[in-house]
């Protein structure tokens, strides 16, 4: 008896712009805590333009290869 032919998952351009989605909106979870009213401002305003950033990532890149990641402040 032979083995069944696994094929492997196709990975739809849909598919790829769902996951980017996904790690954008994981990263702007983590750094949610930047802005809260009792972070000094100096901190918020460092992260405001990170934020900003990975929120226009789907609008900045026209393929899902060519992304590079905003650099997180320190």
């Amino acid at each position: 008896m032979s083995e069944p032919i696994i094929q492997p998952p196709v990975v739809t351009p849909e598919r790829l712009l769902q996951d980017l989605r996904e790690q954008r909106n994981w990263l702007l979870k983590e750094s949610d805590w930047t802005q809260l009213p009792d972070v000094p401002e100096t901190i918020r305003n460092a992260w405001g333009p990170y934020r900003q950033q990975l929120r226009d990532i789907t609008d900045t890149y026209s393929s899902p290869h060519d992304v590079v990641w905003p650099t997180k402040p320190n």
